[in-house]
């Protein structure tokens, strides 16, 4: 009886021993797999920004979907230079791909660095050129302009927008359209959008600038309500106008529609109160996701990337119940 306690104890060690060699060898293939899995970096524009929080997500996101190595790194205090500087310690770092937020021509040098250094790259959110073809305006290393971007395309949601809005006006209306940011070319560019629809139509608009003070554009906006009643429809080119111009016309309760661009919290509850009447949302989850996609796709199977328009959706009381998930879930 005693030999046979023995054997069995023996046995039983021996499995344990044989199941934690095991475990240990499985333990450290995954640890090797995941250290040899390629290696990503998302740039992005700041850290606290719920927008750049949805980016963040997004890209990592992507990492886990799609077996790679994800490192988002942005700077705390919004800045072209701030995301340089990340982008070129990046690129110190060698790794396989790079998704960089091209907000403006700061960011060509450390593109191009990326590029003569091998690594593949891709642009997200933001593909500014601002190619006027004027003379003597600056143009984009063509190496640049011919990279995969994913987000929205800014002229084309102008356009998309306002398709949507005009169901809501008649011929010969008056809007007001408000540029929060004057300086922005990506605005500028939503503006051109709207306009290439909207003065076909025989819409008459009136462009006005305002800024980051939602405060003191809810002010300019109730101001030139008051002093143009006929007004049929109020557009903000960002949230920092779209929602100060909803709150305005739901608060004195005025018969005005207003149309957004992007959709944030504030946004939604506003759509669902009927003070927002319709609003493009850009999908800034989807932006990072995809520009991590492309490259995951190219590094571990040659595929070239591709364009990703993702400011397409338009969003109004009909459907903002399918968004309030999303959202609430961070990936608006």
């Amino acid at each position: 009886m005693w030999t046979s306690i023995t054997m069995r104890g023996r046995a039983a060690i021996a499995g344990v021993i044989v199941a934690t060699l095991l475990a240990s060898t499985i333990g450290v293939e995954k640890q090797t797999a995941h250290a040899s899995a390629p290696t990503i970096y998302v740039i992005g524009y700041e850290t606290q920004n719920p927008f750049w929080q949805a980016e963040k997500r997004g890209a990592e996101q992507a990492g886990k979907d799609f077996g790679v190595n994800v490192i988002y790194q942005a700077p705390a205090v919004a800045s072209t230079a701030g995301m340089e500087q990340l982008a070129r310690a990046a690129i110190a770092a060698k790794p396989q791909g790079l998704a960089i937020d091209y907000t403006d021509r700061g960011m060509e040098k450390v593109t191009l660095d990326a590029l003569q250094a091998g690594i593949s790259v891709v642009l997200y959110n933001n593909n500014r050129f601002e190619n006027t073809g004027a003379p003597g305006s600056a143009t984009t290393n063509p190496l640049i302009t011919g990279l995969a971007y994913s987000g929205q395309n800014e002229h084309n949601s102008g356009a998309v927008l306002a398709r949507a809005f005009l169901t809501y006006l008649k011929a010969g209306a008056k809007v007001l359209i408000m540029n929060p940011f004057p300086q922005a070319f990506v605005l500028t560019l939503r503006y051109q959008g709207l306009q290439r629809v909207l003065a076909p139509a025989g819409i008459k608009t009136t462009l006005i600038p305002g800024g980051a003070d939602e405060g003191n554009n809810m002010s300019l906006i109730g101001a030139y309500l008051q002093a143009h009643p006929d007004t049929a429809g109020v557009i903000g080119l960002g949230d920092p106008a779209a929602n100060p111009a909803a709150t305005y016309i739901m608060r004195h309760h005025l018969k005005v529609p207003v149309a957004a661009f992007d959709v944030d919290s504030e946004a939604l509850h506003l759509i669902q109160a009927g003070a927002l009447t319709v609003a493009l949302n850009q999908q800034p989850w989807l932006q990072s996701y995809h520009a991590v996609q492309n490259l995951a796709f190219k590094i571990k199977y040659g595929l070239t990337p591709v364009n990703v328009d993702t400011g397409t959706l338009i969003v109004d009381k009909s459907n903002v119940g399918n968004l309030v998930n999303v959202i609430q879930s961070g990936r608006g």
